[in-house]
């Protein structure tokens, strides 16, 4: 008989056991880390609007996502003239991989938090989107908000201030669909507002009505006399006409305020709704009109045989209640989709760095309004402004009738 014999090695099972066992307890220690710092970021996220360190933003748009070194680079494989000054490429392996990834996956490279904030609640402020669409909604057409170049604010503007064309020289006559029929004006004067009107970037106008100053650029398209301020007075007048009472503000900061900075309009028409709303005790529904930056054939529709001029709706995710801000864009925006589809490009909520506040704290029936563009003209505005004002005429008239604070939307 053959006795097999089998030797084992406790001394090797025993060590294998013990690695098995501390490898077991790292991999807890790095799980219960790694659940408690998403926790804490969580936190940190739901809090952010209390702090004051800068956040960032993904960037959706390829120009919003180059730098401006990156255009130097550009320009100099066209202008040789340029290369001499330029000491580094940003054409590197490594700039151009960071660039792909933000544009097409939205997430820095640089910046973990980019990545989680596409998964956290807390953080989703941290990144600009769509919130509503309408028919016209493009994918790729976000509001563009520029900074304009120092010569924009010409010196003579106030001295050489060419006649704007009168808001009642221009009679659109809407499509028939169903729009408010105008009711007889009211003595609005000894009313209280209801409705406030104002403009942080107050000088923002068009090529169009500037052709008599020679001017053809759209970073020039900036006017004393001729401006978006004429829209929003279309829009006032356009509301009262409809029984509403209706205030609005157009102080020129450029001119008038000391040390004029443009990254700063939001902090002096801050100054401007705080104001009207210590003054007025009524108002309720405020609209900041502004025009948009992006070129006509993103900022116009064509309706039957005539142009209008599209609107986006802006809601600062800075504002730490933004979202009230945003149902009340939204039912604005469901309202201009239902009378007239394609003039409303839909709500877009900007990321929580930078201006993205837009004052909006100060009222949850406070949005910024981006009407038209550079090339669209006060004609184009003003047929906008008429169903804006449609718009919002009915909705005040409907709070009333339902016995809902003044300002409210039902």
């Amino acid at each position: 008989m053959k006795w097999v014999v089998a030797t084992m090695n406790v001394s090797a099972i025993t060590r294998t056991l013990r690695a098995v066992r501390s490898m077991g307890r790292l991999f807890a220690i790095i799980s219960i880390a790694a659940l408690l710092f998403l926790f804490a970021t969580g936190l940190m996220g739901l809090a952010q609007h209390k702090w004051f360190a800068a956040s960032s933003t993904s960037m959706k748009g390829a120009a919003a996502s180059l730098s401006v070194s990156f255009f130097m680079d550009m320009l100099a494989m066209e202008l040789p003239q340029l290369q001499g000054k330029i000491n580094t490429s940003t054409f590197s392996p490594k700039n151009t991989v960071s660039f792909l990834v933000r544009y097409m996956l939205g997430i820095h490279p640089a910046d973990p938090r980019s990545l989680l904030a596409s998964e956290l609640p807390g953080m989703r402020s941290e990144t600009s989107a769509l919130l509503y669409s309408g028919h016209a909604t493009q994918a790729t057409d976000y509001p563009a908000d520029f900074t304009p170049p120092p010569d924009a604010f010409r010196p003579s503007d106030s001295q050489a201030a060419i006649q704007p064309p009168p808001a009642t020289a221009m009679p659109p006559e809407q499509p028939q669909t169903g729009t408010t029929p105008a009711v007889p004006a009211q003595d609005t004067a000894s009313k209280e507002p209801q409705i406030f009107i104002y403009h942080s970037h107050n000088r923002e106008s068009f090529l169009p009505e500037l052709k008599s100053k020679g001017i053809t650029s759209p970073d020039l398209a900036y006017d004393a006399d001729v401006n978006v301020t004429l829209v929003g007075k279309r829009l006032k007048e356009k509301v009262e006409a409809l029984g509403i009472p209706a205030l609005q503000s157009t102080p020129d900061y450029p001119s008038s305020v000391k040390s004029f900075n443009y990254a700063k309009s939001y902090a002096y028409s801050a100054v401007t709704v705080k104001e009207a709303m210590a003054q007025h005790k009524q108002l309720g529904m405020i609209f900041d009109i502004h025009r948009d930056s992006l070129n006509r054939d993103k900022t116009t529709v064509r309706i039957g045989d005539k142009d209008y001029a599209q609107v986006y709706f802006v809601v600062g995710k800075k504002n730490a209640g933004w979202e009230k801000n945003s149902e009340f864009a939204s039912k604005i925006h469901s309202k201009l989709e239902s009378k007239m589809p394609g003039i409303s490009k839909g709500v877009y909520g900007k990321a929580s760095n930078g201006n993205a506040e837009y004052n909006q704290s100060l009222s949850p029936n406070s949005i910024l309004l981006e009407i038209g563009g550079p090339y669209n003209s006060l004609e184009e505005m003003y047929r906008t402004a008429d169903l804006l004002a449609e718009i919002i005429a009915e909705m005040q008239m409907d709070a009333v009738k339902a016995n809902a604070p003044v300002g409210s939307v039902k």
